[in-house]
């Protein structure tokens, strides 16, 4: 063979040599795993609630700063009330002229009862007279056209009579209903006040304030946030396909923002039955498993709920894994694929619950991607 024909097949071996897959292999072992949950989320103190503005104004005074411990019903912020002590101010004055058309001597009842007066008087005339006519009726003393006559009258100073009390009644009633509405809009003007002063519900730590004096503040305005001075929960965002996994009193293993790699521990204390569409999240809450004095209301961190663990269950990396529950694995110096049944899924590794035993032997081609990918498989298979 000459010189070129070597040089030839060598290249063809090489050649040959180098298309030929290389794996790395691996054994199932036994140990433990545990399975958890990512959640981002935030520090909030317990039972907190957002103080906000019931009416439109500046604020005119602060009587808090944050981290104060504050009682039920103190006074936190002043708004400026003046336009509203001039509607209480005239609402008093529309109650007073209100009282003395309601009195028994209101210049408008009082005109009604003298016109009463004089119509009491007139009515007894008329039926005097018409008595008087019947009488001379009978002796043909007068005709029957002045009877006729006498009757009219009588019977229109009766009406009138009757018409001038009912209108009394009437007149009485509405400047009674008038001294009604009157107060309840004085009431009203008075109840109006309370709104530019913003107080406190229950007693509270300021934990947040948003507006300063000198801000004016709309309707509806957020001013502080405030709550339990003695507890901090921490409120986690899961998306869909983990809230199923997630029980109340599962391990949450918190880091802080604030305090990167130191890990603090934490238990899931409530799961809000709701999806939040703002958020596109569920929202579960936890608590600290110790005090944690001094942290800030806001915090942002980020957490591993534990939602599974097992000490002994049979693991492969999730490299090793193929189409989701497939694995090559090596017999007899050939290989063939094997269908699996997963459990506990970690960050690497994969519990294998049936579909191999601990003296398989697994493969994965060198600088294969991750778990997912489709690996070939030599011979056809």
């Amino acid at each position: 063979m000459n010189r070129i024909n070597i040089t030839l097949v060598m290249l063809v071996l090489l050649t040959t040599a180098a298309c030929k897959p290389k794996y790395d292999e691996f054994t199932p072992k036994t140990g433990p795993v545990t399975e958890a949950v990512f959640a981002s989320g935030s520090i909030e103190p317990k039972d907190a609630y957002t103080l906000t503005s019931l009416s439109d104004g500046f604020i005119v005074k602060s009587y808090v700063t944050e981290n104060d411990l504050v009682h039920d019903g103190q006074l936190l912020f002043q708004l400026d009330n003046r336009q509203q002590n001039t509607q209480v101010k005239i609402a008093q004055t529309n109650v007073e002229y209100a009282k003395i058309s309601a009195s028994n001597n209101s210049p408008a009842l009082l005109q009604i009862k003298d016109q009463i007066d004089a119509a009491r008087i007139k009515m007894k005339t008329d039926s005097l007279n018409l008595s008087r006519y019947q009488h001379l009726i009978a002796t043909n003393s007068v005709s029957k056209q002045d009877l006729d006559n006498a009757q009219l009258n009588y019977e229109s100073s009766l009406n009138s009579y009757l018409a001038l009390v009912e209108n009394y009644k009437a007149t009485a009633d509405k400047v009674k209903q008038d001294l009604t509405n009157t107060q309840s809009q004085l009431q009203n003007a008075v109840a109006g006040n309370q709104y530019y002063n913003l107080l406190a519900i229950g007693n509270s730590k300021v934990y947040q304030i948003f507006k300063k004096q000198g801000d004016l503040v709309r309707k509806g305005d957020q001013v502080a946030q405030l709550g339990n001075p003695d507890s901090i929960v921490i409120n986690l965002d899961l998306d869909e396909g983990s809230i199923s996994k997630v029980q109340l009193g599962q391990q949450v293993l918190v880091e802080l923002n604030t305090e990167k790699n130191k890990t603090y521990e934490a238990h899931i204390s409530k799961i809000y039955p709701h999806f939040n569409e703002t958020s596109q999240s569920y929202k579960v809450e936890a608590r600290f498993q110790k005090e944690m004095p001094g942290l800030i209301s806001g915090t942002q961190l980020q957490a591993n709920i534990i939602t599974n663990k097992k000490e002994n269950a049979m693991l492969i990396p999730h490299v090793y894994v193929i189409s989701r529950n497939k694995v090559l694995v090596k017999k007899d110096k050939k290989m063939d694929t094997a269908t699996i049944t997963t459990g506990i899924v970690s960050d690497e590794w994969i519990e294998v619950l049936s579909g191999l035993n601990t003296n398989d032997i697994i493969l994965k081609e060198k600088n294969a991607g991750t778990s997912g990918n489709t690996i070939s498989v030599p011979g056809g298979k």
